[in-house]
């Protein structure tokens, strides 16, 4: 490698060690280092350079879809939904966990896993309260259900995000070979959960007091039945996106300035206030530093040496990018591991065309190592930050990292471990 690979790789190193220490802000130190490296000259183009490697896609999706949630959030919507789970799953604790999970799953798919804990770690977090339950649980089975149900499409997780840019796939035909191994890796995970936490389960419920929970429908009739329909409506517009030839940022920003129009006009800076800025300017440098990387040939560098340790078999090569991607974004943040291994595969039909001329299954297995490394550790990924962060501020209660970890990391390891057998029998 040259002196600019191997400064591009320093800084790389050092923004995600920055991240994983949780010492410096994660948008400051990925920003200082995209800086640095556009000031030192390490893009002979620095505009060309940030056209071609910031996905732009990307960033105007979750502008649009933060902008959709919020806009809809004041309606009651969302609210409504989880009245409704309470009301027909609340017999018992395991059928009100265990509903409310694979609720959040399936909008999680829908609405991007962020999104989804923005909205549902307040409303379990209030359920457990009306019902004087432990949070914990509830907080633990939100988290690892919004990431395992977000893995399952292509818009439901940042990292699938990115990678459905990269590979090009269509909605139906990513969903098809997600949701199978999505829906097992949420059993594994709630299992394992209910395991843990069996004497907070063997709470029972007064149903009685049910009647009393009246966190549901908006006084607004007008607008909640104007957001059921437009829900119902994006929802489909993601599903045929490919088929009506529109980006899945169009149909975001869209779905975001629709549903301000007819739902909050008068409240247009309010609503774009509230949209997550530092969250954008993060992934923003991050495309910025792990474009770095592949102007200097440090991927190329490091793609040769995969394929030389992993020789030119594309099951071998899936798997163990399956394996290092999770292992990475356990401990280095899911979206910044995304955003190296990217330009990684798409280098490796350079290598190999005859091998490597259908990377479907190496997309992924990337795609099941990031998202199900992203619930190992409390800084593997964004959703986990946030969702402990609103932990702490509504109930103070703080969980440890040994804590999380004791958790989250043996649910990502059986879940790796099936995903393996179901990438090698079903995928390749």
């Amino acid at each position: 490698m040259g002196i600019s690979a191997v400064v591009s790789l320093i800084v790389f190193v050092v923004v995600v060690i920055g991240i994983l220490s949780q010492k410096v802000d994660k948008t400051l130190i990925s920003m200082l280092g995209a800086v640095f490296l556009l000031v030192i000259g390490i893009f002979s183009q620095p505009m060309v350079a940030i056209r071609n490697y910031v996905d732009f896609n990307t960033l105007l999706f979750l502008v649009g879809i933060m902008l959709f949630v919020d806009v809809l959030k004041k309606t009651g919507l969302f609210e409504s939904f989880a009245s409704l789970i309470l009301k027909i799953f609340g017999g018992n604790i395991y059928s009100l966990f265990w509903g409310l999970t694979i609720f959040v799953a399936i909008i999680a798919g829908y609405i991007e896993v962020i999104a989804t804990i923005l909205i549902f770690v307040p409303i379990a977090l209030s359920i457990a309260d009306f019902l004087e339950v432990n949070h914990l649980p509830f907080t633990l089975g939100i988290i690892f259900a919004s990431q395992i149900g977000g893995m399952a499409t292509m818009m439901g997780q940042p990292p699938n995000i990115m990678i459905s840019s990269a590979s090009m796939f269509t909605f139906s035909e990513f969903s098809a070979v997600m949701y199978p191994i999505a829906i097992i890796n949420l059993v594994i995970s709630n299992l394992l959960i209910v395991l843990f936490f069996k004497k907070d389960f063997s709470v029972k419920i007064d149903r009685d007091r049910l009647k009393n929970f009246n966190k549901g429908f908006s006084k607004d009739k007008k607008k909640f039945s104007i957001a059921v329909i437009l829900f119902i409506v994006v929802v489909l517009a993601f599903i045929f996106h490919h088929e009506l030839n529109i980006e899945s940022s169009t149909v975001a920003l869209a779905a975001g300035f629709v549903s301000l129009l007819l739902i909050g006009p008068k409240e247009v800076e309010e609503m774009l206030a509230k949209i997550e800025w530092d969250i954008i300017l993060f992934i923003f440098a991050l495309f910025v530093v792990v474009g770095a990387l592949v102007e200097t040939g440090a991927i190329s560098y490091i793609t040769e040496l995969l394929v030389d340790f992993a020789g030119t078999s594309l099951k071998s090569i899936s798997i163990i990018i399956m394996l290092i991607s999770a292992f990475a974004s356990a401990f280095m943040n899911n979206i910044a591991i995304t955003a190296a291994f990217i330009p990684l595969v798409g280098y490796l039909p350079t290598l190999n065309p005859l091998v490597f001329s259908n990377l479907n299954p190496v997309w992924y297995a990337l795609s099941l190592g990031t998202c199900l490394g992203g619930i190992a550790t409390p800084v593997a990924s964004l959703p986990n930050i946030i969702a402990l962060t609103i932990l702490f501020k509504s109930t103070g209660e703080k969980i440890s990292f040994g804590e999380f970890f004791k958790y989250g990391f043996l649910i990502m390891i059986l879940n790796i471990a099936v995903s393996v057998v179901y990438l090698n029998f079903v995928i390749l």
